[in-house]
């Protein structure tokens, strides 16, 4: 039961967060998911320095499954992807799914190596 509220909780409080962040698209007059983008690259991050720095299991729930889990968002990526083809806009699509997945998983190699 612990690790159901870790997990939760931490969940809570990194989809708050993202989902104070994801506010402030409208307000940079950028016609493209940098937001988005820019939370999954640095959860991504985040949790290659969890993954790295903690050992102890219940604060890895709290802080990368939960918190990360919570912060990042795959079904946020997948709306906009689709926002972007279903627009015509391949380039930008392209760009997107790129972008996400080399540095997402260049944040996560780096945050391994912090």
């Amino acid at each position: 039961m612990i690790n159901i509220m870790l997990v939760g909780f931490g969940a809570t409080i990194g989809a708050f967060i993202r989902n104070e962040l994801t506010l402030q698209q409208a307000k940079i007059k950028v016609d493209f998911p940098v937001i988005t983008l820019l939370i999954n690259i640095i959860g991504a991050l985040f949790l290659g320095i969890f993954t790295a720095q903690i050992h102890n299991g219940a604060i890895l729930l709290l802080l990368g499954t939960g918190f990360c889990g919570g912060f990042t968002t795959f079904g946020t990526f997948n709306m906009e992807l689709s926002q972007l083809w279903f627009q015509h806009r391949l380039g930008s699509c392209l760009l997107y799914f790129i972008l996400t997945y080399i540095f997402g998983i260049l944040g996560f190699i780096i945050g391994i190596h912090i």
